[in-house]
């Protein structure tokens, strides 16, 4: 990335990146579609990778409110259909997708996520499996890391019914609690159609929730009570819906075992 914006050269890297004749659309032309800036560790001001800090307790500790979407990378197969020129995975390239993205350990993921299991939609099953692998599980993974030091709490948006983008056509599958849907309920975003009267009233639940946990780190309120914190002995994930916000059978839903043993 460094040397696609000319900066590979420059006597202080950091400057010419900065600088404002290095344009923020040449930035993430660099980064290229798929790519996600990252932070830069072993500075002054992040010495250590936050996996690290994490790891050995090296950060402030204050209390996080840490959290995923039950159906996070239905976003991105969704979005591949309905881009210029996109359409849905069929059925007979889903088990070379697996075989072409998780190489050795293809035939454990396929037996444990039959397309038929997914109404034969390529789409949605490869789905369910980056949500797990990329999202689900890391996102655990990382609040067993943070509450040996701080308090923490961890939720799942698990809502299914939510808005879909303005202007856009609907995917082949559903796309429910899907990458962005959560902030179509804590912003008013001109990208989403105006809420329904039970959207609605989760996004106050929601905003509830967010600003009593950023007053006094708790988000715990109001008609929504029980959401323990996380801990090792008992970690706890609330899932958070149109219906009784409860615990999360997370680790089962999300095949938490199965990947960590893959890992």
């Amino acid at each position: 990335m460094i040397s696609a914006v000319g900066c590979d050269v420059a006597a202080d890297v950091a400057a010419c990146l900065r600088s404002s004749d290095t344009t923020v659309a040449e930035l993430l032309a660099a980064y290229g579609p798929w790519g996600e800036p990252r932070p830069v560790s072993g500075t002054p001001l992040l010495p250590l990778s936050p996996a690290e800090a994490f790891r050995t307790g090296r950060f402030h500790r204050v209390p996080v409110l840490v959290g995923v979407n039950h159906d996070e990378e239905n976003g991105m197969y969704a979005g591949m259909e309905i881009n210029a020129g996109g359409k849905p995975v069929p059925a007979e390239a889903y088990e070379p997708t697996v075989r072409e993205q998780y190489g050795v350990h293809a035939d454990a993921i396929l037996a444990r996520y039959p397309l038929s299991a997914y109404g034969d939609s390529a789409g949605l099953a490869l789905s369910a499996i980056g949500t797990d692998r990329n999202w689900a599980n890391p996102t655990y993974d990382t609040a067993k890391l943070l509450s040996k030091w701080t308090k923490t709490y961890m939720f799942e948006f698990a809502e299914e019914d939510t808005p879909w983008f303005v202007g856009y056509d609907e995917p082949s599958f559903p796309w429910r609690a899907q990458h962005m849907a959560e902030l179509a309920y804590q912003f008013d975003l001109a990208i989403f159609p105006a809420l329904t009267e039970a959207q609605d009233r989760l996004a106050d639940r929601l905003i509830g929730a967010w600003t009593r946990f950023a007053a006094d780190g708790d988000p715990n309120g109001g008609r929504d009570r029980g959401w323990r914190r996380f801990t090792e002995r008992h970690p706890h994930v609330h899932s958070l819906t149109s219906g009784p916000w409860k615990p999360s059978g997370f680790t089962r839903d999300h095949r938490y075992a199965f990947w960590s043993g893959l890992s």
